[in-house]
């Protein structure tokens, strides 16, 4: 072998060997795909989410104590009706027999009262004749007790009848009542929600069950009747600004506000492990909705509380990891490197993930405060205009670790469905 081809071979052997131990030398991994945001300051408002039914404000059911056959009914429902306007009418009948006996009760009462008060003028009259006659001796004592008796008499009758007038009078006033109420009119301005009876069926009138003839509401105004659970209920209060969203009227918001809170709990489940305890609050739409029925779903949101000009993140960057002895921002105490509680389990904390201007995740431990469906308030831990990682879900809650290198995921990339949404507050 020649000389040239000797070197040849030694400058292969040593290429090759540089390779191999280029290939064994362990190498950094490649950096995180990750989607970044910016720390940045605006208003954040918490909102409280609900389900609910569309109802009337006001709802009146029409009845009547009068039992009779129900002779016509003007109207069905879905119409809208005055106030006073005349609905239906039961067979009046009997009230109209009730009516005429008391009437006749009544002038009979006042009949004799007048001939009883005739018997007292003239008792009277006599009774002054009687003491002009005693005074000049032409009559008795006797005579004298005997007329002033007898006008004592018509007094105290005449005193009893009035209450008779009264009493008579009274029970006319209550037939006549009664024989209204055979009329059945609308006690509000709305709408025919629904009818119980039809005409030629018997009402049965009691002022101790009600038969209900007609339902009717006010369709001017409306609400939603919501059920919230018992942790955000704490935070609502009457006048809360809420938007209203009704599923019958699609890409359509409806601006109103909380009305009611109930203060009675609904609990479903009792006893169970499914145990859960609601509260209703209703929340009122500042204008009717066109087309807006009652019985409708619809969803509320209510605006509890506001924090103006704060720092915030996106909701899904904020995620619970333990953070380690040495992190940024790690107030708990550690055992081994680890946060840990005062028994000495590990204590997962709030924390997000900053960029450094080196390209790598820094873990920060942070408090919030209130939160909105899109973004939380940061108390503490992070600075305006930082960057920090926001997704993806998996990626921020499971693999990123502190000190990785990461790199923005291109637009392409970015969607990968996997994005959480937690509460912040």
């Amino acid at each position: 072998m020649t000389k040239g081809r000797w070197i040849l071979a030694v400058i292969i052997v040593v290429l090759v060997g540089l390779a191999t131990a280029q290939g064994l030398r362990p190498h950094p991994p490649p950096p995180v795909e990750v989607t970044l945001a910016k720390v940045k300051k605006q208003d954040v408002t918490r909102l409280v989410s609900a389900a609910g039914h569309l109802q009337a404000r006001e709802t009146v059911k029409i009845s009547s104590n009068v039992t009779g056959d129900l002779l016509s009914l003007s109207v069905k429902e879905g119409d809208h009706v005055k106030e006073g306007q005349v609905l239906g009418q039961i067979d009046k009948r009997l009230g109209e027999a009730q009516v005429a006996q008391f009437r006749g009760a009544v002038a009979s009462a006042v009949a004799q009262t007048a001939q009883i008060e005739a018997s007292l003028t003239q008792g009277r009259r006599d009774l002054a004749r009687t003491q002009a006659m005693v005074a000049a001796s032409l009559a008795s004592q006797s005579d004298l007790e005997k007329a002033e008796t007898a006008v004592k008499l018509d007094e105290a009758r005449l005193s009893t009848q009035k209450f008779v007038v009264a009493q008579t009078q009274g029970q006319l006033e209550t037939a006549m009542y009664n024989l209204s109420r055979a009329t059945l009119t609308a006690p509000i301005e709305g709408t025919i929600l629904e009818l119980y009876h039809k005409v030629g069926e018997r009402i049965r009138g009691s002022d101790f069950s009600e038969d209900v003839v007609l339902l009717m509401g006010g369709l001017a105004e409306m609400e939603v009747k919501a059920e919230v659970g018992e942790h955000e209920v704490v935070g609502i209060r009457v006048g809360n600004e809420a938007t209203v969203e009704i599923d019958a009227i699609p890409d359509k918001q409806f601006k109103g506000h909380v009305v009611a809170v109930g203060k009675n709990a609904q609990i479903k489940n009792p006893g169970t492990d499914a145990e859960v305890t609601t509260f209703f609050v209703r929340v009122g739409l500042d204008a009717p909705p066109e087309g807006g029925l009652p019985g409708m779903s619809a969803a509320v949101s209510i605006a509890t509380a506001t924090h103006n000009g704060v720092l915030t993140v996106p909701i899904q960057a904020v995620t619970s990891r333990i953070p380690k002895a040495g992190d940024h921002g790690a107030s708990v105490e550690t055992n081994g490197g680890e946060a840990v509680t005062a028994a000495g389990k590990s204590k997962p904390a709030k924390v997000v993930f900053v960029v450094g201007k080196d390209g790598k995740a820094e873990m920060r431990v942070v408090h919030t405060g209130i939160a909105s469906r899109t973004d939380v308030e940061i108390l503490d831990g992070v600075s305006e205009g930082e960057t920090i990682v926001d997704g993806p879900y998996r990626t921020l809650a499971r693999e990123l670790e502190a000190g990785q290198a990461v790199k923005e995921q291109e637009k392409d990339k970015s969607s990968d469905g996997q994005k959480g949404s937690r509460s912040g507050s």
